[in-house]
């Protein structure tokens, strides 16, 4: 795998490397044609804690929600962002106003306090409030899964690079580009982890994958084991990344939704330059084969 080093970042991509925005991902709401087996999944084979409201099914796990209302499978009704500053919400607010982007309200609830609700440039809705609730299993788990990030695949990847980094005020960890130059992926952080949110270049808009941070290397033999014990297939790896330099595997769940289990992810402790990759299978994994979907 090669890192390009003092490759100047393209004029169109933004080159910050400290986020404005502080953050981590407080939930993600799926949507399903048949809620219980999927429901069923989370509960019995990752060990969620959940269960029925109003709107649907909610799960809790390592202090992070994962909720599944109706719709079509393979993607999303929102991404929730939990911001750790005090006027953290306040201050977006006079960022979207400043850029035209429209935004409503949305009353406090338990899971993501008074909150706005916006769409980046995708369509893709997204919430960011002012805290996430503590999950009512904290501390119960052994093992768990934490809801880490979230990667939306997309025909449009520089335009949305640009709207997460200049409007909403994640900064950029990595890129990865063609032989022509062209950007292929984007990895944002707006915290310490080396990546919240990735952007994957692809010939339609959709969620590409969620991942679920489980620490150690030697928890992924461990829920490897575990997915082995419910007859899930692992789908690719384990194997190691180079943006992030994370170990992973991948499998999917009963609606074909692509999950990942990541351990040892990269932490940005202090500034450092924006990494430029080449797309080639190396990068995606060091140890093997790609899945090259950009």
């Amino acid at each position: 795998m090669r890192v390009e080093e003092g490759v100047s970042i393209a004029a169109d991509l933004p080159g910050r490397t400290t986020p404005i925005l502080s953050a981590h991902v407080a939930g993600v709401a799926l949507t399903s044609p048949d809620i219980a087996r999927l429901a069923a999944f989370y509960v019995e084979v990752m060990g969620y804690s959940g269960g029925w409201n109003q709107g649907g099914w909610i799960g809790w796990m390592d202090g992070r929600w994962l909720s599944i209302v109706e719709g079509r499978a393979n993607t999303i009704d929102h991404v929730a962002f939990a911001l750790s500053e005090a006027d953290g919400v306040g201050r977006l607010r006079g960022r979207l106003a400043n850029a035209s982007i429209p935004f409503e309200e949305i009353a406090a609830d338990d899971r993501l306090g008074a909150a706005i609700a916006l769409r980046d440039p995708d369509g893709n809705r997204l919430l960011f409030g002012s805290y996430a609730a503590a999950s009512p299993a904290v501390g119960e788990e052994r093992g768990a899964a934490r809801l880490q990030h979230i990667v939306f695949a997309s025909d449009a990847t520089v335009d949305l690079v640009r709207f997460y980094c200049d409007v909403i005020g994640f900064a950029a960890s990595d890129y990865v580009r063609d032989a022509s130059g062209d950007l292929t992926s984007a990895f944002l952080n707006c915290g310490p982890e080396h990546h919240s949110l990735a952007l994957f270049r692809a010939p339609a808009k959709r969620m590409d994958h969620l991942c679920f941070d489980i620490e150690a290397w030697s928890n992924i033999r461990d829920w490897a084991d575990r997915f082995a014990s419910h007859h899930v297939q692992l789908r690719w790896g384990p194997g190691r990344h180079g943006p992030g330099n994370n170990l992973f595997f991948f499998v999917n769940d009963p609606d074909g939704n692509w999950l990942e289990f990541s351990a040892e992810l990269e932490r940005l402790e202090a500034a450092r330059p924006i990494k430029n990759w080449v797309h080639e299978e190396r990068t995606l994994n060091s140890w093997g084969a790609a899945l090259m979907r950009s």
